[in-house]
C-alpha cells in the first residue's frame, strides 16, 4: 500500500443543541484545485479530488478513525466514522465522538472555534497518477484511513455543519454506540433498557 497522505480543510461550527456526540462535516471538497505539500520533504504540487474518490469509506464508515491532528497516541483517538456520503460537491461525514474527558474536550474546542479544520489521512489507490489539463494530480480513488480535527486548513469549502443527538430508534445512551445490535437483541428477549 502507498504512503499515508494528509489534507486539512476549513470548518465552521453550528450552534450546539443538547448533548450531541456526532459532528457532521464536509470532509473533502471535490473539484477544487489546491497547492499541497507532502511532508516532510515533498515539493509543492496541485491536487484535486473528484467524485467517487472515497466510495470505499461510504461502504465501511466505522473503519475510519477520528483523531486529533493525525496523532497516533491513545489520547488523540477521538472516535470513528459513523457515515460518509459522496455528493458531486464533496465527501460529507458524520463523525461519532467518544464519551469521556478526551471526547468532551475535543467537542468543546470545536464549539469554541479553537479547532478550525478537518483533515483527512488517505492512501491514493491509483497505480499511475492522472493529471488535469492544468497539471493538477487527480485523486479519484483513495482509501480513507482517518479524519482528524486540526487547526489550519489547506482547502476552502470543507465545513462542520453541526452536531446532533441520537436518532429515533438508536439505543439509549447507556448502551455503547458501537454495539446497537446488542440493544436490539436484548429487547427481543424481553430485557427492558433505560
Amino acid at each position: 500500500m502507498s504512503e499515508l497522505l494528509t489534507r486539512t480543510f476549513a470548518v465552521r461550527v453550528a450552534a450546539p443543541v443538547g448533548d450531541q456526540r456526532v459532528i457532521t462535516c464536509r470532509c473533502v471538497p471535490y473539484g477544487v484545485e489546491t497547492r499541497v505539500v507532502d511532508f516532510p520533504f515533498g515539493e509543492p504540487y496541485l491536487e484535486v479530488f473528484h467524485p467517487g474518490a472515497f466510495a470505499r469509506a461510504a461502504k465501511a464508515p466505522d473503519r475510519v478513525q477520528v483523531k486529533y491532528a493525525h496523532h497516533s497516541d491513545l489520547a488523540s483517538l477521538l472516535g470513528r466514522g459513523l457515515a460518509f456520503t459522496e455528493t458531486d460537491d464533496g465527501l460529507d461525514g458524520e463523525l461519532a465522538i467518544t464519551r469521556g474527558a478526551i471526547g468532551d474536550h475535543a467537542l468543546s474546542l470545536v464549539d469554541d472555534g479553537i479547532i478550525g479544520g478537518v483533515s483527512v489521512g488517505f492512501v491514493p489507490l491509483n497505480r499511475r497518477p492522472k493529471f488535469t489539463e492544468t497539471g493538477a494530480v487527480i485523486r479519484d480513488r483513495c482509501h480513507l484511513e482517518e479524519v482528524s480535527l486540526a487547526t489550519s486548513p489547506a482547502y476552502e469549502g470543507a465545513v462542520v455543519t453541526g452536531r446532533r443527538t441520537k436518532r429515533d430508534g438508536e439505543p439509549p445512551e447507556d448502551v455503547p454506540w458501537w454495539v446497537p445490535e446488542l440493544a436490539d437483541r436484548l429487547r427481543a428477549v424481553g430485557v427492558e433498557l433505560r
